[in-house]
């Protein structure tokens, strides 16, 4: 059994599970890459995909890089530290513009690079007593996988210094209330609730979904008028190139 888990629970939803538990999902190099894998596969299968659910197997979501395995030698190696750092970079990149909607589902502890793993993904899950934060600052380490950009982006710039800089973490339920997470649930209904979204989610039309993430992506990098400019543009792209527009304004005209 590897470290990274496949499988499809339901249509269109494709599901990662990180499988580290002895090492609460720590990311080492081969589990980075199969990730990196994963995602350009899932990304590879188009409209046959739809939503892509990312978790983590026993009591962490994940506990960011494997510092054990760094120490082994990585870290004395330059070019090989930024090797990986530049993976992960480039991992949680393509979860941003990966066609899917992608949801993080926290089962428990996601800290350091596991809590940028999920600020990566569109959606977060999470059991309400998780724990998510940052924590570089508490070991004297900064951020490589984009939780300084991030998580400004997400919760404003006072509230994300304040994380940053104090290494404090914050339970599911604290981040829906920030807005860092869409739900907070138990633990025994979280993979039920996730899977409820995703399927729900996944729904809709593919081109509809992958495009709807695209405007809403683009409003935290445009100006307003350029942002509207982009929305109509995107809006006429979809109508030309899916006949499920046309099916929606029938189906809701008839109904009316």
């Amino acid at each position: 059994m590897g470290t990274l888990l496949i499988d499809d629970p339901a249509p269109h939803v494709r599901r990662l599970t990180l499988h580290r538990p002895e090492r609460m999902n720590a990311l080492d190099g081969p589990t980075l890459q199969a990730l990196n894998q994963a995602v350009r596969d899932c990304v590879a299968a188009g409209d046959a995909v739809k939503v892509l659910v990312i978790r983590g197997s026993g009591r962490a979501f994940c506990a960011g890089n494997d510092l054990e395995w760094l120490a082994s030698g990585v870290l004395d190696d330059r070019a090989a530290h930024m090797r990986h750092q530049d993976l992960m970079q480039d991992t949680f990149a393509r979860l941003e513009s990966a066609p899917q909607i992608v949801i993080a589902s926290v089962n428990g502890f996601a800290v350091a690079g596991g809590f940028e793993l999920a600020l990566a993904c569109d959606l977060i899950v999470a059991h309400e007593a998780a724990l998510l934060g940052d924590e570089h600052i508490r070991r004297n380490l900064l951020p490589s996988g984009g939780s300084s950009q991030r998580l400004p982006r997400r919760l404003g710039l006072q509230r994300a210094i304040y994380y940053l800089v104090t290494g404090r973490r914050m339970t599911g339920r604290e981040a829906v209330a920030l807005g860092l997470a869409a739900q907070a649930v138990s633990a025994a209904e979280l993979e039920a609730a996730t899977l409820q979204l995703a399927q729900e989610i996944a729904r809709a039309d593919a081109l509809a979904l992958a495009s709807m993430k695209e405007m809403a992506r683009k409003a935290l990098e445009l100006p307003l008028q350029d942002g509207l400019r982009h929305e109509r543009w995107m809006q006429h792209r979809y109508r030309t190139q899916s006949p499920a527009l046309e099916a929606g304004v029938q189906g809701f005209a008839h109904k009316a």
